[in-house]
């Protein structure tokens, strides 16, 4: 089931909106935020480029499954948006 056929059945819609009401859960999702990886890990001074990256995508899939996780709870939620590559002569560079 994708996100969107999530969002497209109320009952689930309805059911995590009453989980997400419930402080174990909220005081649980507080302790998911804190444990983002750059939140957790820092890198290194003087850390590589590929570290850098590395770490940039992590910390980023773990904000898109928080946001995924949020959304559950909304009919109509924002969906993350991938940048889009215009290859225009200023990135050309």
């Amino acid at each position: 089931m994708t996100l969107t056929e999530w969002c497209n059945t109320p009952t689930a819609v309805a059911n995590a909106q009453a989980l997400q009401q419930n402080t174990t859960y909220i005081d649980m999702m507080n302790v998911m935020r804190e444990e983002m990886p750059l939140v957790r890990i820092p890198l290194a001074f003087g850390a590589s480029a590929t570290d850098y990256a590395y770490a940039h995508g992590m910390q980023k899939g773990f904000e898109y499954a928080l946001k995924v996780w949020k959304a559950m709870g909304q009919t109509a939620p924002e969906m993350p948006q991938e940048p889009e590559a215009t290859f225009s002569p200023i990135n050309n560079i």
